[in-house]
């Protein structure tokens, strides 16, 4: 696939480095947490969409991201390093940028939660985006933008999770979609051919090809999923909530 190389060449070019460390290593279990914010692969395979098992809590680094409600922040542990490590990316990156909101991941150990039809299994995360100047509220929560979407810092935050290698697809109001792909070809950070693979290319969310796809009611947030720890996707729900 075009992609990796496109992002692999990024990261080349910055220095910066993304994704599981020390591959394939088992680790104790009391260490698990620790090992999810740094990146280790604890070596388990395979994950639901409808509850969670080995889940790991959001860290507090209030550098990188400001959290939500903390019963609703549990993830796998690839869900949270692809956090902590696309946060951490636009601290170097962006260093005048506000922290990143974190919306709802899952509870503990899964399962349904008031107001989603995912955020079941810890593989699903909320995530928020810039207005203009890089900005996110200070008070946490999601601000409906419009217009005023920061096409730079967003697309800055996206390519840090695309680059973590944990993203199965994020889910995104069409309009910011289009803006996005407008900006990546237009600025040559994308060729036409490249962007067929970021961008959806046909109508439901679910079936999409690309990583972005339209999603109703996600004009404020983003919607990020990632994959089992084997590289395989974690259900076949039919909405996003």
């Amino acid at each position: 696939m075009l992609l990796p190389l496109l992002l692999w060449s990024t990261m080349f070019a910055t220095g910066a480095e993304f994704g599981p460390s020390l591959e394939g290593e088992v680790v104790p279990a009391e260490t698990e947490a620790t090992d999810a914010a740094e990146g280790v692969d604890t070596g388990a395979v395979g994950c639901s969409d409808q509850y969670l098992e080995g889940g790991v809590q959001l860290p507090d680094l209030p550098l990188f991201f400001k959290r939500g409600i903390t019963d609703n922040e549990w993830g796998t542990p690839e869900m949270i390093d692809a956090i902590v490590s696309a946060t951490r990316h636009m601290r170097w990156l962006m260093p005048a940028a506000s922290p990143v909101n974190i919306g709802d991941v899952s509870h503990e150990h899964g399962g349904f939660q008031s107001g989603h039809i995912t955020h079941r299994g810890g593989v699903d995360a909320d995530i928020g985006i810039y207005s203009t100047g890089a900005h996110q509220n200070a008070n946490g929560g999601f601000e409906v933008l419009g217009d005023n979407f920061d096409v730079v810092a967003n697309w800055a935050l996206i390519e840090a999770f695309l680059d973590t290698g944990y993203v199965d697809f994020i889910l995104l109001d069409h309009a910011h979609i289009a803006r996005l792909r407008a900006y990546t070809t237009h600025a040559g950070l994308l060729t036409e051919a490249e962007a067929d693979d970021v961008f959806p290319t046909d109508n439901h969310p679910w079936t999409r090809t690309g990583y972005l796809r339209h999603a109703p009611n996600h004009d404020n947030h983003m919607h990020v999923r990632v994959l089992c720890p084997d590289g395989s996707h974690a259900g076949s729900v039919k909405a996003a909530g």
